[in-house]
């Protein structure tokens, strides 16, 4: 399993932290209240299709890419999805701005 601390690219851009949402660059308390809930999910998404809601920024969907079969990480701001599709790149992982009341994904394409 990758590192915690593998979650970000150090060479690429940092969104700016708002207070509206968490970036990997905060540190202290926020820092673990956010990451943690990756690390937990890490241990049931091997080999499945994922769907991180409210993605913000995009690291725990990065960090989870690492093992699922896929992931998408979905948010309602267009200015997170920007960021995380340029930050965050790999095969198994997309970006899509989106409501999460209501996704436009077909019913059980997201069951593994």
């Amino acid at each position: 399993m990758r590192r915690v601390n593998e979650l970000t690219k150090e060479s690429s851009p940092v969104l700016e932290f708002s207070g509206e949402r968490f970036t990997p660059e905060c540190v202290r308390e926020i820092w673990y209240e956010h990451v943690h809930r990756y690390v937990l999910a890490a241990e049931v998404v091997a080999g499945r299709r994922v769907l991180d809601a409210a993605c913000g920024e995009g690291y725990g969907s990065h960090y989870l890419a690492g093992l699922a079969k896929h992931v998408t990480g979905v948010d309602i701001s267009p200015q997170s999805i920007t960021h995380a599709s340029a930050r965050y790149q790999a095969a198994n992982l997309s970006f899509l701005q989106a409501d999460c009341r209501s996704l436009p994904f077909p019913d059980g394409i997201l069951i593994a």
